[in-house]
Protein backbone atom coordinates (compact mmCIF):
# COMPACT_ATOMS: atom_id res chain seq x y z
CA UNK A 1 0.00 0.00 0.00
CA UNK A 2 2.72 2.01 0.93
CA UNK A 3 4.76 1.60 -1.93
CA UNK A 4 1.68 2.37 -4.47
CA UNK A 5 1.53 5.92 -2.37
CA UNK A 6 5.13 6.61 -3.01
CA UNK A 7 4.99 5.54 -6.64
CA UNK A 8 1.98 7.52 -7.16
CA UNK A 9 3.46 10.88 -5.48
CA UNK A 10 6.61 10.55 -7.49
CA UNK A 11 4.56 9.70 -11.23
CA UNK A 12 2.54 13.04 -10.04
CA UNK A 13 6.21 15.16 -9.12
CA UNK A 14 7.61 14.43 -11.82
CA UNK A 15 4.29 15.41 -14.55
CA UNK A 16 3.86 18.46 -12.71
CA UNK A 17 8.23 19.50 -13.56
CA UNK A 18 7.96 18.31 -16.70
CA UNK A 19 4.89 20.85 -17.64
CA UNK A 20 6.45 23.35 -15.27
CA UNK A 21 10.06 22.94 -17.36
CA UNK A 22 7.49 22.74 -20.87
CA UNK A 23 6.27 26.01 -19.77
CA UNK A 24 9.19 28.22 -18.78
CA UNK A 25 10.77 27.11 -22.39
CA UNK A 26 7.60 28.24 -24.40
CA UNK A 27 7.41 31.70 -22.92
CA UNK A 28 11.62 32.42 -23.78
CA UNK A 29 10.98 30.61 -26.89
CA UNK A 30 8.65 33.74 -28.09
CA UNK A 31 11.09 35.94 -28.32
CA UNK A 32 13.44 34.25 -30.58
CA UNK A 33 12.84 36.28 -33.75
CA UNK A 34 11.61 40.16 -34.63
CA UNK A 35 7.87 40.70 -34.17
CA UNK A 36 7.96 42.29 -37.64
CA UNK A 37 9.71 39.00 -39.16
CA UNK A 38 7.11 36.86 -37.73
CA UNK A 39 4.15 39.27 -38.75
CA UNK A 40 5.43 39.20 -42.53
CA UNK A 41 5.94 35.58 -42.37
CA UNK A 42 1.92 35.27 -41.17
CA UNK A 43 1.26 37.40 -44.18
CA UNK A 44 3.46 35.73 -46.66
CA UNK A 45 2.36 32.20 -45.66
CA UNK A 46 -1.48 32.47 -45.35
CA UNK A 47 -2.38 31.59 -48.59
CA UNK A 48 -0.17 28.55 -48.04
CA UNK A 49 -1.47 27.84 -44.76
CA UNK A 50 -5.10 28.08 -46.04
CA UNK A 51 -4.29 25.60 -48.89
CA UNK A 52 -2.45 23.25 -46.64
CA UNK A 53 -5.75 23.43 -44.19
CA UNK A 54 -8.10 22.61 -47.39
CA UNK A 55 -5.41 19.16 -48.29
CA UNK A 56 -5.71 17.96 -44.77
CA UNK A 57 -9.70 18.45 -44.40
CA UNK A 58 -10.14 16.68 -48.18
CA UNK A 59 -7.13 14.35 -46.66
CA UNK A 60 -9.21 13.28 -43.56
CA UNK A 61 -12.82 12.95 -45.90
CA UNK A 62 -10.62 10.52 -47.70
CA UNK A 63 -9.93 8.45 -44.70
CA UNK A 64 -13.17 8.04 -43.86
CA UNK A 65 -14.45 6.31 -47.08
CA UNK A 66 -14.73 2.72 -47.03
CA UNK A 67 -12.28 2.40 -49.75
CA UNK A 68 -9.66 4.93 -49.82
CA UNK A 69 -8.54 6.23 -53.18
CA UNK A 70 -4.70 5.26 -52.63
CA UNK A 71 -3.46 7.86 -55.60
CA UNK A 72 -5.34 10.54 -54.38
CA UNK A 73 -4.46 10.24 -50.83
CA UNK A 74 -0.59 10.09 -52.16
CA UNK A 75 -1.47 13.37 -54.08
CA UNK A 76 -2.58 14.92 -51.08
CA UNK A 77 0.05 13.96 -48.95
CA UNK A 78 2.80 15.11 -51.61
CA UNK A 79 0.85 18.21 -52.45
CA UNK A 80 0.95 18.80 -48.98
CA UNK A 81 4.48 18.24 -48.13
CA UNK A 82 5.46 20.48 -50.87
CA UNK A 83 2.91 22.99 -49.34
CA UNK A 84 5.11 22.41 -45.91
CA UNK A 85 8.28 22.77 -47.37
CA UNK A 86 7.91 26.18 -49.38
CA UNK A 87 6.35 27.34 -45.81
CA UNK A 88 9.18 26.37 -44.13
CA UNK A 89 11.46 27.49 -46.76
CA UNK A 90 9.78 31.24 -46.73
CA UNK A 91 10.91 30.73 -42.77
CA UNK A 92 14.27 30.16 -43.26
CA UNK A 93 14.62 33.12 -45.42
CA UNK A 94 13.42 35.31 -42.79
CA UNK A 95 15.34 33.76 -40.67
CA UNK A 96 12.05 32.91 -38.13
CA UNK A 97 13.45 29.68 -35.72
CA UNK A 98 10.89 26.70 -35.69
CA UNK A 99 9.78 27.26 -32.38
CA UNK A 100 7.96 30.86 -33.40
CA UNK A 101 6.33 29.13 -36.41
CA UNK A 102 2.81 29.01 -35.86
Amino acid sequence: MKKNMIVGIALAMGILSVGALSASAAETCGKCAEQQAIQQFTQETAPLNNTLKAKDLELREQNLYDSIDIRKVSALESEMKELKDKINAAADKLGIPACSRS
